[in-house]
């Protein structure tokens, strides 16, 4: 069994009151997930009126705009592989549970929006990142328990056709910070990560007001111009049921393997997000968790590797 400590990063951001989020090796919520019209107010697209999301800022004379769609009847959690279930996960439906700490006016605290087709990578671009976060949930009691990581993997979806191979839990390593949730002045500590004799990975769970973030490293890599889709799984699970978690998985492009953290004049200059996946609760068995950025139809005509 071998031990190993994150290694530290350097600053995530807050973009403004929606926050998309970044930091060297990992998260930044895209924009898209929320946006600033051209007359400065702020439009949103919800799943349902079921969740009262506050206003955001966008000028000082803000202007909340919202779209209501109708929710689909899916059922994210997943203990099979399945098109249906990448499909659930990556459907920009809201499920209903919330990650505690993090402003209910951000832009991911109802999970990440919809899978919109193909997402394609910067055209000088030849990285990325996948990424996940844990969160205790709102409205319930959290006790501390362990958390478990297995058979994670990042592939992009080529140009050409077919899917490869960039980031995997069993050749690479998993590191992580344990942020303040809403990743205020980017206060974070150390976190654990343990490895199981299993190739899993151990984590503790976060106490209320923080989460466990995240990532493969090193940074995966493709040819520019290559890439025009993103997917990955792995699977979750806790040992104690009234841990009441959350989780989802999203990824970063990068520059290249070694590009620094740039943000500038709002821009993430080296690390754009690409996106995040719906919220979906831990058991006490492993589950699957899912990220991609391809349509249902997308991935019946080219199946991603379900194994």
């Amino acid at each position: 069994m071998n031990e190993h400590l994150a290694i530290p990063l350097t600053a995530l951001m807050l973009l403004g009151a929606l926050v998309s989020l970044a930091s060297a090796a990992t998260i930044a919520p895209p924009s898209q997930y929320g946006r600033c019209s051209d007359n400065g107010n702020l439009l949103l697209e919800i799943e349902s009126a079921s969740h009262v999301t506050q206003r955001g800022m966008c000028h000082h004379n803000p202007v909340l705009q919202v779209q209501l769609r109708k929710s689909p009847a899916l059922k994210p959690i997943c203990t099979s592989l399945s098109i249906d279930c990448v499909v659930s996960q990556t459907s920009g439906y809201d499920n209903g549970i919330y990650p505690y700490g993090v402003r209910t006016y951000f832009s991911w605290y109802a999970g990440g929006r919809a899978a919109t087709g193909n997402v394609v990578s910067p055209s000088d671009f030849s990285s990325l990142t996948g990424w996940g976060q844990i969160y205790p949930q709102v409205g319930v009691s959290n006790v501390a328990a362990n958390v478990y990581l297995k058979d994670y993997r990042v592939y992009v979806h080529l140009t050409s056709g077919g899917w490869q191979l960039v980031q995997d839990q069993a050749t690479n390593s998993i590191g992580g910070r344990r942020f303040v949730a809403d990743f205020s002045n980017n206060s974070s500590s150390e976190m654990s990560l343990v490895v199981e004799s299993d190739g899993s990975v151990r984590m503790d769970s976060p106490a209320s007001g923080y989460n466990n973030h995240f990532w493969i490293e090193p940074r995966g890599s493709y040819a520019p111009g290559t890439v025009d889709g993103v997917f990955s799984l792995a699977q979750l699970r806790t040992d104690d049921a009234s841990a009441n978690l959350i989780a989802n998985f999203g990824a970063d492009w990068w520059r290249n393997t070694s590009a620094p953290y740039l943000y500038v004049d709002g821009v993430f200059v080296n690390n754009p997000g690409i996106g995040m996946g719906t919220w979906v609760k831990l058991t006490t068995t492993y589950q699957y968790f899912f990220f991609t950025t391809m349509t249902k139809s997308q991935l019946q005509a080219e199946p991603p590797p379900l194994r």
